[in-house]
């Protein structure tokens, strides 16, 4: 998806920006150039942005966590809002 038409950077390229370690938008548009023109897609930047640096916390928060019996349990699966417990059998709920 575009996200800045100013540059022509999409949502692709700035996900790469982030993975690359940039943490500000102004890091992002040294990387790929977003945001770096009229500004109206720094609202999108930023969501990006957030939604990644949100996911890392998340993840990093839960990490530690173990299963009944003390099994490692993979970061995040405990909290998985679609999971519930059925007598004891961990399942996820379908579409």
């Amino acid at each position: 998806m575009w996200v800045c038409h100013c540059k022509g950077v999409t949502d692709r390229q700035i996900r790469t920006a982030i993975d690359a370690g940039a943490r500000t938008p102004v890091e992002i548009g040294s990387y790929c150039r977003a945001g770096t023109g009229c500004g109206g897609c720094l609202p999108e930047v930023c969501r990006l942005l957030d939604d990644h640096l949100t996911s890392l916390a998340y993840y990093a928060s839960v990490g530690g966590r173990h299963r009944r019996g003390g099994t490692p349990q993979p970061p995040g699966c405990g909290d998985c809002p679609l999971r519930y417990e059925n007598n004891g059998s961990e399942e996820l709920l379908s579409a």
